[in-house]
């Protein structure tokens, strides 16, 4: 059985962490994952659809509003992961500029954990991403008894992150769907390096789906894997089921291109499956290098499409689907359980066959 540091730090069975993917909670996903044995993560909704992401821009009155909606909705999905997981899970907080709400979030969060114990249990960790790991109050989130991981993408920021205090690290390569670094550090060059510069445990992701790239990050030093793109082709997520079947068609639908581009975001680089939304998006992040449009352009575009796929439109040319490179190599929709079993199984077949051959 394949045991890490990681599972110990987090009380998991296994060494495998599902990523935060909004723009819902995922909480769903995230408890499915944490009764399998790996470990849950509910994720930083994006505003209702109704406020879009345009808020953090909006008058006061309508940034108020659109923040409390998003704490009732982190807040309930807390409270539900904790009563249906029956294994640990953890909470995402992107804690970038263009998210004011953090500090309101993280305060609510540590007070739900604080009169439930049950939660106290269960509620392992809070993991930043998108932002500065030196924000002074991100120290509650230890402070209040739970660990602090921070989403990296280079060597750079994974050392000033370790600076900064944090428990782990999760490192991801280009490869990775959604967020990515403005330098293309893919995973085989980052998660290595970043094992080799920090003394913090490091969890590798970026173009990982099942036991091989498991094995790959062990082979690495990494002490386990964190997966989004795979977790969305399951049968527990959220995400409408178009989404999920239009990343297994997309290998056929491109079959001698990439599936996935990189555009601009609200929180910097962005990676979307290849859609007529996306391609356009990509379009406009051309115009707004040149200067022919604004940044505000482009939130507005990108707000239009957020939840226009994965919401019950299930839009897939019009809206947002965000996924990894992986996708090439996602062919099947699994429960969390099938997906979790078949990674430990051929990553542990690996590991025996590797040694019978080399040694």
């Amino acid at each position: 059985m394949i045991r890490t540091k990681i599972c110990d730090m987090l009380e998991i069975e296994y060494p495998i962490i599902q990523a935060a993917m909004g723009p819902f909670d995922t909480k769903e996903l995230a408890a499915a994952v944490a009764t399998a044995g790996g470990f849950g993560m509910v994720s930083h909704p994006a505003p209702a659809p109704e406020y879009g992401i345009l808020a953090i821009i909006a008058d006061e009155e309508t940034r108020i509003k659109a923040f409390n909606d998003v704490k009732n909705r982190m807040m309930g999905a807390v409270r539900e992961v904790g009563r249906k997981a029956k294994g640990s899970f953890g909470v995402n907080f992107r804690v970038a500029p263009e998210q004011p709400d953090v500090p309101m979030l993280l305060d609510a969060l540590i007070e739900e954990r604080e009169k439930d114990p049950n939660l106290q249990k269960k509620l392992k960790m809070v993991l930043c991403s998108a932002g500065d790991p030196t924000q002074p109050h991100l120290k509650k989130i230890q402070e209040a008894g739970m660990l602090r991981f921070q989403t990296v993408p280079s060597v750079y920021h994974a050392k000033k992150a370790e600076k900064s205090g944090v428990d782990g690290l999760i490192v991801t390569g280009y490869e990775a769907g959604g967020h990515v670094a403005y330098e293309p550090y893919h995973t085989f060059v980052v998660v290595p390096e970043v094992v080799q510069q920090v003394n913090v445990p490091v969890v590798g992701g970026g173009g990982v789906c099942d036991g091989k790239g498991l094995v790959a990050m062990l082979a690495f030093g990494a002490q386990g894997i964190y997966m989004g793109t795979r977790f969305i082709v399951t049968k527990e997520c959220e995400f409408n089921d178009k989404v999920k079947q239009a990343i297994i068609d997309s290998s056929k639908k491109y079959p001698k291109e990439a599936t996935t581009i990189v555009t601009q975001g609200v929180y910097g680089p962005l990676r979307h499956l290849k859609n007529k939304y996306s391609l356009r998006l990509y379009e406009l992040t051309q115009m707004l290098k040149n200067e022919e449009i604004t940044m505000q352009d482009v939130w507005a575009f990108e707000s239009e499409g957020t939840y226009r796929a994965k919401g019950p439109e299930g839009n897939i040319e019009d809206g947002a689907i965000w996924a990894g490179q992986v996708s090439l190599r996602i062919h099947k929709l699994m429960t969390c359980k099938e997906v979790i079993d078949s990674i430990m199984q051929e990553a542990e077949a690996i590991l025996k066959d590797l040694a019978k051959k080399y040694t």
